[in-house]
């Protein structure tokens, strides 16, 4: 077991580089942080009709959120039983089934093992199909609709989890009546760095805007909140009129 003595520094305010760069502390993160808590996969409004479906991670492990054709929200590794071939391999859709395209076992959107080629000839017909099927993520729960996962079936409730933290995400998510909504599809970038280096920066790290990002505000980039309908979206833009917007906020979008 890896000693974190002395890796945080809290008296004088300094963190040991090697919390960011050690392969024994990432280990040490997979197991204690992303295997047992609860981690933020999708929106709702995402996946708001039977069959719609994201694929996201839960640490290194690849998941798919999805809404079956009853409606009810699962989680499910993406990794077929068989031999371990994703399931799927697009972003985001809607599907009533998912087919491994290695040997062809076919899944229910409810994660239900539903199809074997050679079931008869291969199989015999003995194969318990009931066992078989995708492995779900333990607990799947949504707060406000934000959709959390966690390995850990023992995990308190998200709002439980959350404790006093969840004022915060009240202030955000409960602005307008509506709600908030996913618009406008998903980013995504692969950084080659710790988990931490990412996190750091968006959580909070305003002193390096005015640096890295000099160029785009020098073009007018800004984030700027509108109401539609009764929720709430994020926007932007790198115009002029983006700048007018940005100094029309208050009046658009009120604190």
């Amino acid at each position: 077991m890896l000693d974190s003595n002395g890796f945080v520094d809290e008296k004088n305010g300094l963190v040991n580089r090697p919390i960011l760069i050690d392969r024994e502390v990432y280990e040490q993160e997979l197991e204690r942080i992303f295997a047992r808590c609860w981690l933020y996969l999708a929106h709702e409004s995402q996946i708001p009709n039977p069959g719609d479906f994201v694929a996201a991670y839960m640490g290194e492990d690849p998941v798919l959120v999805v809404r079956d054709s009853r409606g009810k929200l699962n989680a499910f590794l993406n990794t077929c039983r068989h031999r371990g071939m994703r399931v799927c391999r697009a972003d985001a859709g809607n599907a009533a089934a998912f087919t491994c395209t290695y040997h062809g076992w076919t899944y229910g959107n409810d994660g239900k093992l539903v199809g074997v080629p050679g079931y008869k000839e291969y199989y015999y017909e003995e194969l318990d199909m009931e066992k078989w099927g995708l492995v779900p993520v333990a607990q799947v729960d949504s707060y406000k609709g934000l959709i959390f996962g966690t390995f850990d079936p023992s995990a308190p409730s998200p709002q439980e989890y959350l404790g006093d933290f969840a004022f915060y995400l009240d202030v955000m998510l409960d602005r307008r009546e509506g709600g908030t909504e996913a618009t406008g599809g998903v980013h995504k970038w692969i950084m080659p760095c710790n988990w931490k280096f990412a996190a750091d920066n968006f959580q909070g790290d305003n002193y390096h805007v005015g640096i890295t990002h000099l160029s785009a505000l020098k073009v007018g980039f800004s984030v700027f909140r509108v109401n539609v309908g009764r929720s709430l979206i994020l926007c932007t833009r790198a115009t002029a009129t983006a700048r007018r917007l940005t100094n029309l906020r208050s009046s658009i979008c009120p604190s």
